[in-house]
């Protein structure tokens, strides 16, 4: 390993630590924004990796050790993200096709520990699952040094020259994938999106919204999808949006090597209709 990789991945990680342990231990979304949403021929396919809170946060760069998976697809094609160590932003690439660009990205496990039991209680609640912290105290598991395990499967949806095209279930644990066929931006009613999980669909998961106008300023909402899986939104034009779900269960001891009591998947997907 190189000094200059070492240095960048030794700065990545103040960063990171900066965030987790000034409160973003409760909330700390992951997502992919691109430069542009809507691109024109000759455009260069260009989007940045955040971690941050209520759709604001720090760059990341790009760090092979990070992902597991990190491409784009369309048309049943794929093109794999190649950058340089500490890229900003980490993906950068001209797309082979037109129509509807799908950015995928996977990330390596990653752990947090836990100091204090009501950041616990606080995250779990805000996800969803009220009765983790419960099930820990009855388990008699300890309050404080525990371990989380989380893992971020995030997708973006970009528009080359136009946006005919689908997406569909690429394998993720918790992965959103868009039931449109094609995002007509000027015609658009509303978005579907099915939520798996192992799989199959996920049905009454909470949901995280978040709509960020072009100066910035952003709305919070929060939904679930159906019994069959399926959040649907009426997005407003020229608002980007992120769509947040979560998972929160215990690690299997056959797959406890690393120590860690609770397991995260966190599962994002950001768009935006011009």
């Amino acid at each position: 390993m190189s000094f200059v990789y070492k240095m960048i991945l030794l700065f990545a990680n103040i960063i990171a630590i900066f965030w987790f342990s000034n409160g973003s231990a409760i909330a700390h979304e992951f997502w992919i924004e691109p430069k542009k949403y809507k691109l024109s021929k000759g455009d260069i396919l260009s989007a940045s990796l955040f971690v941050g809170q209520d759709f604001s946060g720090y760059e990341n760069p790009y760090l092979e050790d990070h992902f597991v998976r990190f491409e784009v697809l369309s048309r049943d094609d794929k093109q794999r993200v190649n950058g340089r160590i500490g890229d900003r932003p980490a993906l950068n690439l001209i797309p082979q096709h037109d129509g509807l660009n799908v950015i995928i990205y996977q990330s390596t496990p990653s752990f947090l520990t836990y100091n204090n039991f009501e950041k616990f209680i606080n995250f779990t609640e805000e996800k969803g699952f009220a009765e983790i912290p419960k099930q820990h105290v009855f388990n008699n598991l300890p309050k404080e040094g525990f371990a989380e395990r989380y893992t971020r499967y995030s997708k973006s949806y970009v528009s080359v020259l136009n946006s005919k095209g689908s997406d569909k279930f690429s394998g993720m644990r918790l992965e959103w994938v868009l039931q449109n066929k094609d995002l007509l931006t000027n015609k658009v009613k509303g978005l579907s999106f099915m939520l798996y999980y192992e799989g199959n669909s996920y049905p009454n998961s909470l949901v995280t919204v978040f709509a960020k106008n072009n100066k910035g300023e952003v709305q919070k909402s929060i939904s679930k999808t159906d019994d069959n899986g399926i959040f649907q939104i009426m997005p407003n034009s020229n608002m980007s949006y992120l769509i947040d779900s979560v998972v929160i269960q215990k690690i299997e001891s056959s797959s406890n090597t690393e120590g860690a009591i609770w397991e995260s998947l966190w599962a994002s997907a950001t768009f935006k209709i011009e």
